[in-house]
C-alpha cells in the first residue's frame, strides 16, 4: 500500500488518502471556526449552514479548475478516463489543487447565500470566513506532506536537513524545504492577528479583515514562490506568474484596506452601516422600524405583523428587504436610517379580538 493512503476498503477498491483526511479535518475545523465567529456578529445556524456549503462546493471545484485548466498534461479530454482525470475523480483523487481558485470560489459561494437570503451584508459574511480559510489552510498543508509535494529547493547543509527546516522527497532521494511548513507557519501568524483585529478592534470596519487576508496571503504566497524549484513563468521571462498575481493583490489589498478604514471608500452599503448589519424585515416584535429606505422621493415603511406573528404586506408593494436589495445592489432608491418612523397600522386577528374582549 501506498504511504499516501490511509486506508481503503473492498479490496483496494476504495481508497482514503491522507491528503483527503488532512483537508477535511480542515473543512471541518474551519466551519466550526466559522460558526464561533458568526454567532459573535449574530449570524444565524441557517444561514451558515447552507453558506458552509456553497463555500465549500464552489471553493473545492475552482481549486481543481485553476489547477488542471493550465497544464497541459490534462489534454485532451478526449475519453472518458480523460475526463475523470480532469475532474480528479480517479483513484489519484483531487491530488491538484490550487488555493487561489479556492479564495474566488469561495467567494462566489457568500454573495451567492447573501443575495439569496438577503439578511446580511456581503462584508459581514466575508471577514468571519477568511479567518477560518486560515486555519482551513494550516491544517490542509500537511496533505501535502503526504503527497511529498509543495517543497523547495535542495538543503544541502546536514544542520539543516531535518523537519521542520527541511522534508525528504523519495523522487530524487534528496532533502528539501519544507515549503508547506514555512507556509502553515506564516499563516498561522496570519490567523493569530486577524482574530486580535476581529475581537480587539471594535472600529475596524466590516471588510477590512477580508482585505487582511488577501494583503497577507498575497505577501506570503509570492515570497515562497522565490524558494519553489519550479513555477509558472511568463514567456521569455524568468517572472513567475503567481508572484506577480500574489504581489499585485497584496499591494491592492493594503491600499485599499487603508481606505476602507479611513472612509474614504466603502464596500458595505451605508445601510449596513447606519442600520446595523442586517436587513432583516423586522428585529423586534414591537415594531419598531430598524432602517426604511427612499425610492423615488416616496417613503415606504412596512405594516408587518399580526398577533399570529405572519408579517402582511399591501399587494404590489416591495418588502423592506426588498426594497433594500433593490437600492444596495441594483441601485434603486436610496437606502437610509429610519430616525422616525411613521406609524405602523397593526392588524388585529381574531384571536386577538377574543383576548382583548376577556381582558376588558
Amino acid at each position: 500500500m501506498s504511504d499516501k493512503i490511509a486506508f481503503s476498503f473492498l479490496d483496494g477498491r476504495i481508497t482514503v488518502t491522507w491528503y483527503g483526511i488532512f483537508v477535511t479535518a480542515g473543512i471541518i475545523l474551519a466551519y466550526f471556526l466559522y460558526l464561533y465567529l458568526a454567532d459573535k456578529r449574530k449570524v444565524d445556524i441557517d444561514f451558515s449552514l447552507e453558506l458552509f456549503i456553497w463555500v465549500v462546493v464552489l471553493a473545492i471545484i475552482c481549486c481543481r479548475l485553476f489547477y488542471v485548466v493550465p497544464r497541459k498534461e490534462y489534454y485532451p479530454i478526449d475519453s472518458w478516463d480523460a475526463l475523470m482525470r480532469f475532474l480528479g475523480l480517479t483513484s489519484e483523487g483531487l491530488a491538484g489543487l490550487t488555493i487561489i481558485g479556492g479564495i474566488f470560489g469561495g467567494a462566489a459561494g457568500i454573495l451567492f447565500c447573501v443575495l439569496r437570503y438577503k439578511k446580511y451584508s456581503y462584508a459581514k459574511v466575508a471577514d468571519c470566513v477568511v479567518l477560518c480559510v486560515f486555519l482551513g489552510q494550516i491544517i490542509g498543508r500537511w496533505g501535502n506532506f503526504a503527497n511529498q509535494e509543495l517543497y523547495g529547493q535542495i538543503v544541502t547543509n546536514p544542520a539543516f536537513q531535518r523537519w521542520p527546516f527541511a522534508v525528504f522527497i523519495d523522487y530524487d532521494g534528496m532533502w528539501h524545504q519544507a515549503l508547506y511548513i514555512y507556509e502553515g507557519f506564516f499563516n498561522l501568524i496570519g490567523l493569530a492577528i486577524g482574530l486580535l483585529l476581529f475581537f480587539r478592534y471594535k472600529k475596524l470596519k466590516n471588510f477590512t479583515i477580508s482585505l487582511y487576508y488577501v494583503f497577507w496571503y498575497g505577501l506570503v504566497r509570492g515570497t515562497l514562490e522565490f524558494l519553489k524549484t519550479e513555477h509558472k513563468t511568463f514567456p521569455g521571462t524568468d517572472i513567475g506568474v503567481v508572484q506577480v498575481i500574489a504581489y499585485t493583490a497584496c499591494i491592492v489589498a493594503f491600499v485599499l484596506m487603508v481606505l476602507n478604514q479611513k472612509g474614504v471608500i466603502r464596500f458595505q452599503s451605508k445601510i449596513y452601516n447606519e442600520a446595523g448589519d442586517s436587513i432583516k424585515l423586522l428585529e423586534e416584535y414591537d415594531k419598531r422600524m430598524v432602517a426604511g429606505v427612499i425610492v423615488g422621493g416616496s417613503g415606504y415603511y412596512e405594516a408587518c405583523g399580526d398577533d399570529d406573528g405572519e408579517e402582511f404586506r399591501p399587494a404590489g408593494v416591495y418588502t423592506l428587504a426588498e426594497r433594500q436589495i433593490r437600492a444596495v445592489v441594483f441601485g434603486v432608491g436610496k437606502a437610509v436610517k429610519s430616525e422616525n418612523p411613521l406609524p405602523v397600522k397593526k392588524q388585529t386577528s381574531a384571536k386577538s379580538k377574543k383576548t382583548d374582549e376577556k381582558t376588558d
